[in-house]
């Protein structure tokens, strides 16, 4: 469709695809090694003796220190530029895999992986969308789910490799290679970021840069049913991405087979990141958010059954759709309802009530499971909260 220079620029800047390509390449080291944490739950318990309630609350602490300082970094972000605050979160990233690499006491495992390791994490997500949102008048969701599909290669490819790092040089030896390839990946990606020209952030009719402030997004009430709802979405996904291996190699499963399973979530999720995407420009974002939730719900009750591999396998690839959906929605319903002038800080703000969800889920399931004996319950409580965020999105279509 043409439109006149005077409400959009006369073509997209081609270098928009190097930020897309600059953030999926940062975006991809930053998600796999989150969830390449499920193959160094049970190397750490055992080595260290700790239980998996413990193993969980460390990767739950972390994930609430990495959404509470979002916030800040996104507000940063808006005001200085993602370039500078993306290489710091890439040295933060790697020191924390290389202090995390050297711990001998549960205290300093919580400093280098909750902390400083979180801190590193933070960043990429909320700036990087935010960032890449700013470059894109048209095909917005296309360009970010060519961005959230970072996380599933990342998923695909570092999840195996990380089981492999621990089979040859175990845990500490993964976590100090792990660090050297997150600080260069890091750093390498953010040197190719920079704002957008001033032909998209000064059109008048262009969502560039314009949209609600802070202030007016934390009055307004839709925000809130926006947060909620991706916070009970998030519970239930942490809790398969942290504990599916676990599941699978308790039921007597190799660990590199099982390690596979989150591995096939994560190539899966790609084509459900761009589908999604496609599907919110064209369809809205609402029926995109139920159809995500309806699969997470779906999901937990297939894994209440699931014990051979096949439907393990299976799992996975139903699984990946909600996982993989997750991702693009939020930065494309925050540029929805409230444009993208405070973006990165909304963005953070999001992330991390996100975040409260994603530590209580893991955590909660490593409890169950040290009274009971099983995930089951843990399971039912995935699929419950899969149904209460599909009434926050009902509530917020209303």
């Amino acid at each position: 469709m043409n439109v006149s220079s005077a409400s959009a620029p006369a073509r997209q800047p081609a270098y928009g695809w190097v930020i897309v390509a600059a953030c999926a390449l940062m975006i991809f080291i930053t998600y796999g090694l989150i969830y390449a944490y499920s193959v160094f739950f049970k190397p750490l318990a055992e080595h260290f003796q700790w239980d998996r309630a413990t193993v969980s609350v460390v990767y739950s602490l972390a994930t609430i220190i990495r959404g509470a300082v979002s916030i800040g970094v996104g507000w940063l972000a808006d005001r200085f530029g993602a370039r500078k605050l993306l290489i710091v979160c890439g040295l933060f990233m790697g020191a924390g895999y290389l202090l995390a690499s050297q711990v001998t006491a549960l205290w300093q495992f919580f400093l280098a992986y909750a902390v400083i390791e979180a801190i590193g994490m933070s960043g990429i997500f909320g700036v990087g969308t935010a960032l890449v949102a700013r470059w894109f008048v048209k095909n917005r969701g296309l360009a970010l789910g060519i961005v959230a599909s970072g996380s599933g290669l990342g998923t695909f490819l570092i999840v195996p490799g990380a089981e492999r790092l621990v089979a040859a040089f175990d845990w500490n030896g993964a976590f100090f290679t792990c660090g050297i390839a997150a600080g260069a990946i890091m750093l390498l990606g953010a040197s190719f970021l920079k704002p957008p020209p001033e032909e998209l952030t000064s059109t008048a009719s262009s969502p560039q840069g314009s949209g609600a402030s802070v202030g007016q997004a934390l009055r307004d009430p839709r925000l809130y049913f926006i947060m909620a709802g991706f916070m009970l979405f998030f519970l239930g996904i942490q809790i398969v991405m942290v504990h599916l291996v676990n599941d699978a190699t308790d039921q007597g499963i190799d660990p590199l087979v099982a390690a596979s399973f989150v591995s096939v979530i994560g190539i899966s999720s790609v084509a459900g990141r761009l589908t999604i995407g496609v599907l919110a420009d064209k369809t809205g974002i609402h029926l995109s958010m139920v159809i995500t939730r309806v699969f997470l719900v779906t999901s937990f009750v297939l894994l209440l059954f699931t014990h051979a591999v096949w439907a393990f396998f299976v799992f996975a690839v139903l699984f990946s759709i909600p996982y993989g959906g997750e991702v693009t929605q939020i930065p494309l319903v925050i540029g929805r309802y409230f444009g993208t002038k405070a973006m990165a800080t909304l963005m953070g703000l999001t992330i991390f009530v996100n975040g409260l969800g994603g530590a209580l889920g893991p955590w909660l399931a490593g409890k169950i499971y040290d009274t009971t004996g099983s995930y089951t319950w843990a399971f039912i409580t995935g699929a419950i909260s899969g149904l209460g965020s599909i009434i926050m999105v009902w509530a917020l279509k209303r």
